[in-house]
């Protein structure tokens, strides 16, 4: 997975305000089919942990290739967010 910048300031920046020590990525099954996550949860048992651009990245097992993957921000009305491109 790659992260952008924009993605790491945002990033760094909520998690220094929140206590946080990183990210976990997940896969859920939605109405179309799996469907990414991210959460800022604990890594679990079975995850694959990284360190992208200083930051913790917890992987769920589940997934299997992640490399193609990029955390963005974008902006919409409401504010800027993380978006995950593939």
């Amino acid at each position: 997975m790659f992260i952008t910048d924009g993605a790491k300031k945002l990033l760094d920046e909520y998690l220094a305000a929140h206590g946080l020590g990183g990210l976990r990525l997940t896969v859920e099954t939605g109405e179309f089919g799996p469907q990414f996550a991210i959460t800022f949860d604990e890594p679990q048992e079975f995850d694959v942990v990284q360190e992208i651009k200083g930051i913790r990245v917890a992987i769920d097992a589940q997934l299997s290739d992640t490399d193609l993957l990029t955390l963005d921000v974008e902006g919409t009305p409401e504010g800027r967010g993380l978006v995950l491109r593939s």
